[in-house]
């Protein structure tokens, strides 16, 4: 029978964050979207299903529970601390596609090994690093958040979300800050992006660039709520504002202006 805990590299007393920590470092470090070279990248999707299936097994409280009663008792005090520095090798039947029940069992009761599975990866890595970044946990949703951009580089929404977890580290903000820029870059109409890109680049002190962008978001929809966030959350200085010309009304800089002294 197929030990998922030591595929995973965690024992069998592991918690549920260990759990998710083990599977979100090994879906970093050996994700088959990272391997070019066909054969390899073949070698690394077959590998890593049964990562996966670990993990779909175990991170679920039942599947885990009826998985374990499963397992040949352990001899010994403790299990041995499978090494992490490279991933597991795996010996066993090839998987199948999309299945998803437990391993089937013979006439006598007995596993016969056959390894359930989604097949492809489907981790929703955005959703959990989501989820993860409205529970307030940042260290996660940032882990998980450079996974999804890492599965779809052209995802404006995961570029935005990774941007805002890392921005809650100060010394992330430059960070933030780059993937914000690519958000708003992929979808240059959204009124957030473009308010969240302005207030990060007056926190680097780069305050042309902030106020222009901010413009930009002013002159889709000065309504937007976001806006007003923005003009409560940028300072104006004796050294931020511009002589206005005389038709400047139905310009952003003239939206700005009447904006702010709202």
């Amino acid at each position: 029978m197929i030990d998922y805990y030591a595929i995973l590299g965690v024992p069998r007393t592991a918690t549920a964050i260990e759990i998710r920590d083990a599977y979100l470092s090994l879906a970093r470090d050996t994700h088959p979207d990272k391997v070019k070279d066909p054969v390899a990248r073949k070698k690394a999707e077959d590998a890593f299903k049964y990562v996966t299936a670990a993990y779909d097994t175990l991170s679920k409280e039942r599947s885990r529970r009826e998985y374990s009663a499963r397992l040949p008792a352990v001899t010994g005090a403790k299990d041995p601390a499978p090494a992490k520095s490279s991933p597991p090798v795996v010996q066993g039947p090839p998987l199948t596609p999309r299945e998803k029940t437990l391993p089937p069992t013979t006439t006598e009761g007995k596993n016969t090994g056959a390894i359930p599975s989604s097949g492809r990866v489907h981790f929703d890595a955005l959703g959990e690093g989501i989820e993860a970044f409205k529970k307030k946990d940042y260290h996660t949703a940032v882990q998980l958040l450079n996974m999804a951009v890492t599965q779809d580089e052209n995802s404006s929404k995961a570029h935005a979300m990774l941007s805002m977890a890392l921005a809650k580290n100060p010394n992330w903000v430059r960070d933030a800050l780059n993937h914000m820029e690519t958000a708003s870059r992929l979808e240059p109409k959204n009124v957030s992006y473009l308010v969240d890109l302005a207030i990060l680049l007056h926190s680097q002190g780069l305050r042309l660039r902030s106020k222009r962008t901010l413009e930009s978001a002013i002159a889709l929809n000065p309504n937007h709520p976001d806006v007003a966030r923005a003009l409560k959350e940028i300072p104006t200085g004796p050294g931020d504002g511009e002589p206005p010309s005389r038709t400047t009304s139905e310009t952003p800089r003239g939206l700005f202006d009447r904006l702010r002294k709202r």
